[in-house]
């Protein structure tokens, strides 16, 4: 199987109960209460779906995606600014507040901007969920500099970026939350994704590094390793689809992929949703989880059973 592209903020369903929040007139206690996050690559996805998970728990959203193309990702549809605005629309749903920024995540002066507007409209930021990322297939000795260059400045330098336009705000104020989300292609290595395995690899080193530097600092950093993904990235017949079955000799099908990856995972399913990952990060995210840093958790349906450590 190649790498389960798990990581990029891609289209998916809103999170069980966003309809029906536990807000206004519910006793339900809120994990989040008062809570401000950044989401990046929230247009769609894994990203939306963090976003609305959080925001239900009652934190106010920082919804930041590119929400436009990246010049070498062509296998399948980038996030619009109308994806973006729709998760806006579904979490003020929830009662909660939600800034739009639209925004590259391999610009770090934008992203210490959207800080500050963050702490100066919301007060403050608790929580950044360091989502943004780009899938790629193909062979590393065929990949164009322009794929390799992409894939690494998205998925690891931006999530570098997030964590560094975050942290001076938090390690004043003593207290912060960091979730990256990396992949089990962080965990393992798979063919024709190297580059994607690389960046997430990179992800996880990070979040390992950071949470030794900032503990003293009561700022917690840990990861989420999805496997595959419910999304437009995993699921695109000519990139994910066509790397898993490169000799089919015409384009794959879900008939044909879902087989294969039953085989991949320990439980009988192809896929997990975005709402299986944001339900990890959410647990990151909280006071649940205050002894946690340097850590990942595999949402990997155990397919991470094979690890051999």
């Amino acid at each position: 199987m190649a790498a389960p592209l798990a990581a990029a903020a891609t289209l998916g369903a809103s999170p069980a109960g966003a309809q029906s929040p536990a807000g206004a007139g519910s006793s339900v206690p809120r994990r989040m209460q008062g809570r401000v996050a950044l989401v990046t690559g929230a247009a769609r996805g894994i990203g939306r779906a963090c976003a609305l998970a959080l925001a239900v728990e009652g934190a106010d959203i920082v919804a930041l995606d590119l929400a436009g193309p990246v010049e070498s990702v062509t296998h399948y549809p980038p996030a619009t600014p109308a994806d973006l605005a729709e998760t806006v629309r579904r979490v003020e749903a929830t009662g909660r507040r939600c800034l739009s920024v639209q925004a590259d995540v391999r610009d770090l002066a934008a992203l210490r901007s959207t800080v500050e507007r963050s702490v100066r409209e919301l007060g403050k930021l608790d929580i950044v969920v360091a989502n943004a990322g780009i899938g790629m297939w193909g062979n590393l000795a065929a990949m164009q500099d322009r794929q390799w260059r992409d894939v690494i400045d998205i998925n690891l330098t931006g999530a570098a970026n997030t964590m560094r336009a975050a942290l001076p705000h938090m390690i004043e104020r003593r207290d912060g939350r960091i979730v990256a989300i990396a992949s089990v292609g962080g965990r393992a290595g798979f063919p024709d994704v190297s580059a994607y395995c690389a960046s997430k690899w990179g992800v996880m080193g990070l979040v390992k590094s950071a949470a030794l530097e900032l503990g003293t600092s009561n700022v917690r950093v840990n990861a989420v390793c999805p496997t595959a993904v419910d999304t437009p990235m995993f699921r695109s017949p000519e990139g994910q689809y066509r790397s898993i079955l490169p000799n089919l000799g015409r384009t794959p099908t879900d008939d044909d992929i879902i087989p294969l990856m039953r085989q991949v995972h320990a439980l009988p399913v192809p896929w997990v949703s975005p709402e299986d990952v944001a339900a990890a990060v959410t647990f990151l995210a909280s006071d649940d989880a205050r002894h946690i840093t340097g850590s990942a958790i595999d949402v990997g349906a155990g397919s991470n059973a094979r690890y051999t450590a």
